[in-house]
């Protein structure tokens, strides 16, 4: 028995629906990308939760499995949101490497292949694919938006590049309009919270930065070690942070370099 072969015609309109349909589903995904992320930014009233739903739409749109939304500051790149093993949310990045080359001016999205990533903590740093997507807002650069993947996937099409930019501007003007108005009652509520340490508490707050050992502080501070353990659990109280790393994030960013 044979089988009759469809028409040529018949075979091309076929290939010609199916790429119209991948063409309308990409299309459709990226309206759902953009829509999404301005329903966070409009109704989130907590910024970090409106940039970490951001930051898992856009890896969920390119089946990566983790990233960064980071925001430039004086001091470097500050992590604001974050999924996967990568730096915490506060932890601060030097502007350096691709990272630098992102931010200059008029940069485009880069896209790397098969590297070791220092944007990844742990032993395994290997990465398939790795996306940095400036920021830029008014020309201004704001930071950059990190997407990575473990696994081998598609890179983006030009058109999910474009995407991405104009979720980057997004992310970014948010940021600025965030930014502006509470300065100065971050700034002060900060001063506050460290009004709260005693003077030999600072002592040791100032020294954390550095990744001293309780007996190393110890010594440096002429004190027991037990002693230096009560006083870091009282500035992890009185800061409300959870741990030691936060704490020496939270020193730089109030310039105590020890």
């Amino acid at each position: 028995m044979t089988t009759s072969l469809p028409p040529v015609d018949a075979l091309g309109s076929a290939k010609a629906t199916r790429s119209r349909y991948r063409h309308a589903e990409g299309s459709a995904a990226r309206l759902r990308l953009l829509t999404d992320t301005g329903i966070a930014l409009a109704n989130e009233r907590d910024s970090a939760a409106a940039m970490k739903a951001i930051l898992a739409k856009a890896l969920a749109f390119m089946s990566m499995d983790e990233g960064l939304l980071l925001y430039q500051q004086n001091d470097g790149l500050h992590v604001h949101a974050a999924q996967g093993t990568v730096p915490p949310i506060g932890a601060c990045l030097p502007i350096s490497g691709a990272l630098h080359k992102v931010l200059q001016e008029d940069a485009l999205p880069l896209i790397q292949h098969d590297l070791h990533s220092r944007l990844k903590i742990g032993r395994d740093k290997a990465v398939c694919l790795e996306i940095l997507v400036p920021l830029r807002y008014h020309g201004k650069h704001v930071g950059i938006l990190v997407l990575m993947s473990e696994r081998q996937v598609s890179p983006p099409a030009a058109d999910d590049l474009a995407v991405l930019q104009v979720l980057g501007t997004m992310c970014a003007a948010a940021y600025l309009a965030a930014s502006k108005p509470a300065s100065s009652t971050a700034a002060h509520g900060s001063a506050g919270k460290l009004k709260q340490l005693t003077s030999r508490e600072l002592q040791v707050f100032a020294l954390m930065p550095r990744g001293l050992t309780n007996a190393a502080l110890a010594q440096e501070l002429g004190i027991a070690a037990g002693t230096v353990k009560v006083h870091i659990e009282r500035i992890l109280h009185k800061l409300d942070l959870r741990d030691r790393t936060q704490a020496a994030v939270y020193a730089v960013d109030h310039g105590y370099g020890g």
